[in-house]
């Protein structure tokens, strides 16, 4: 049996209930409505109530609630009741009135909390786990990055933005099968380099196993004791866990990417002569044929 499906005879709480009573509003009856807004938006009260306090509470009979409830693919209420407790073990957050800032400042300063908190977070990475990242990039005859969600799929872009310039051949993929084919073709001078805010992308775990296979070495930027952690040669462990405000974008971002510039700013330095003359020819182009300011961000 997987995490998707319940055994015979027994209610899937896996199953979004929320999200068809969220479909079916604009089909319902003034009556019905009554009873789906109740549900999304005080999910625990209408899990806690009986039916006879459920009956005076929304305004309707019982045979009515009982009614909405088999509408929407449940057996009763009893049924119905489960599947919002299962929905609520994921989501009960989002259910619940979130507290946005008031203002723009305190809105500014906390979006800006959130990337100075991210930053602190990579700073945690031990230096000789950095160190050892380098040593392996600057060695590595390719380096693929895989990469797959919001995210980590912009991330991989990052690395190949950051490396390339200083002489490296990076190829970023996002998609699942193409990451297991490419790793079908590395080899022992070979780096795979994986981000994960998640660390247990299944597509990046099995590109990792089969790149290993073939000798390749296999980096991860993700979260501590992960899937991915344990599986990988070199782990750059990165918290992730956000603050529990599903309104504001995800701080570990920024956790990734500044990872992300120790790892190329290190491999600058080490590489100095040989990332001067690559760098020196991207800016004599871009002066030349894009942007006569030479002080503008080198291609960026």
């Amino acid at each position: 049996m997987t995490n998707a499906q319940a055994e015979p005879g027994q209610p899937d709480l896996n199953s979004d209930v929320l999200g068809r009573i969220h479909q079916m509003m604009p089909t319902l009856s003034r009556t019905q409505q009554k009873i789906a807004t109740a549900i999304i938006s005080y999910p625990r009260l209408f899990v806690e109530k009986p039916i006879e306090d459920l009956v005076p509470w929304i305004g309707v009979s019982a045979p009515t609630i009982t009614r909405f409830c088999r509408a929407t693919g449940c057996d009763g209420l009893r049924d119905m009741k489960l599947k919002v407790m299962g929905a609520m073990r994921v989501g009960a957050r989002y259910l619940e009135e979130p507290a946005p800032p008031t203002t723009f400042e305190a809105m500014r300063e906390q979006a800006a909390m959130r990337a100075q908190n991210g930053v602190a977070d990579a700073m945690r990475i031990p230096e000789e786990l950095i160190e050892k990242a380098i040593d392996r990039l600057l060695g590595a005859r390719v380096i693929y990055a895989f990469g797959s969600g919001g995210v980590s799929s912009w991330l991989i872009e990052e690395v190949q933005n950051r490396l390339f310039r200083l002489g490296m051949k990076v190829i970023p993929c996002r998609d699942g099968v193409m990451q297991s084919m490419f790793a079908s073709t590395t080899s022992r001078d070979d780096v795979v380099l994986c981000c994960s805010l998640g660390g247990n992308n299944r597509a990046e775990l099995e590109a990792m196993r089969i790149a290993q296979e073939y000798g390749a070495y296999c980096i991860a930027i993700c979260p501590p004791n992960t899937s991915m952690q344990e599986a990988a040669d070199l782990g750059l462990p990165v918290e992730t866990h956000d603050d529990g405000d599903v309104l504001g974008p995800t701080s570990a971002r920024y956790s990734m990417l500044f990872a992300i510039d120790l790892i190329s700013f290190g491999a600058a330095i080490r590489s100095k002569t040989l990332a001067a003359e690559s760098l020196r020819r991207l800016k004599q182009q871009f002066v030349s044929h894009i942007d006569p300011d030479d002080r503008r961000p080198l291609a960026d």
